[in-house]
């Protein structure tokens, strides 16, 4: 089988699955830099069969990603694909060897995550004027993007049946469309009931965050909201993952732990979570002296 004849199976086993248009965006782009390095490095065999593969092969677009001056995330990100469509080949049927068990996936370099201060927190609930419908709504879309988490997929999608207020949770629809229970705090729970109260009844959709024509809110319509909250907050480099990467944090240095942090951020795997809890040290480094069994013996 050809790979490019692969890569159409593995493609439309992505949309069967129903994986977001982002994740199929992810896995074509990436393949295609695949194939593009088979076509530059092996021009006698552009396309070739499957089973002609192999290691050398692979590590061969290991380098040649490297030599393109890409992050070491990038990198990892491309490999972690081929990996995956490697795999899908094997099982089903298309190659007799997994290759993806022999090609490891390359370590990226650690970078500290970014995330808001106190006072940053502060500053942005403040330039909400909730008085206004419109301000409310991107209220409850930085809460619930703060206070529990959610990526913007995952609150543009949101749905008032999956919103239950009494009981202190909502359910959302995640990556592969997995629902998960998410937990929300009690000043979301208060905002987001006022949004609901004043939320147009006409609206005829059931879609939580509505523009203002009625019809509902976008990833588009949240990218516009943080652009403009970059000015109006004073914080440059807001973004809305930064939200969900200071949730994620805050929520380990107060106590929380990381198997629960998982389920709420709906990671499939512990090494996702592990990232935040290298972000914590500025939290437990001022205060180790309390904790320190060298000073607190020799104190006695």
């Amino acid at each position: 089988m050809k790979i490019s004849d692969a890569i159409k199976d593995f493609l439309a086993e992505q949309v069967f699955r129903g994986n977001t248009q982002k994740t199929i965006r992810y896995y074509t782009l990436s393949l295609g830099r695949f194939t593009t390095y088979l076509a530059a490095a092996h021009a006698d065999a552009p396309d070739p069969e499957l089973d002609a593969l192999t290691i050398p092969m692979l590590r061969g677009f290991h380098s040649w990603l490297v030599s393109q001056e890409l992050s070491t995330t990038s990198i990892q990100s491309y490999v972690r694909a081929l990996r995956s469509f490697l795999t899908f080949c094997h099982n089903q049927d298309f190659m007799t060897v997994n290759l993806s068990e022999k090609f490891k996936l390359p370590k990226a370099k650690r970078h500290e995550l970014d995330i808001l201060s106190d006072n940053e927190v502060k500053q942005l609930f403040s330039v909400f004027n909730v008085k206004y419908l419109g301000h409310l709504r991107d209220y409850c879309i930085c809460a619930l993007m703060l206070d529990s988490g959610l990526r913007m997929n995952e609150v543009t999608t949101l749905r008032l049946d999956k919103l239950k207020l009494t009981e202190g949770f909502a359910i959302v629809c995640g990556k592969g469309n997995k629902e998960r229970v998410v937990p929300l705090g009690l000043t979301s729970r208060r905002m987001l009931a006022r949004y609901v109260a004043r939320r147009p009844a006409i609206a005829r959709t059931e879609r939580v965050f509505l523009m203002a024509n009625l019809s509902p809110i976008t990833d588009n319509t949240i990218q516009q909201i943080f652009k403009r909250l970059k000015t109006r907050a004073g914080i440059p480099r807001i973004r809305a993952h930064l939200l969900r990467h200071t949730f994620a944090t805050r929520y380990l240095e107060n106590g929380g732990e990381m198997y629960s942090l998982q389920q709420i951020l709906g990671h499939t795997s512990l090494e996702m979570v592990k990232r935040y809890v290298h972000t914590t040290h500025k939290k437990f480094v001022p205060t180790f002296g309390t904790f320190s069994p060298m000073d607190n013996i020799l104190r006695a």
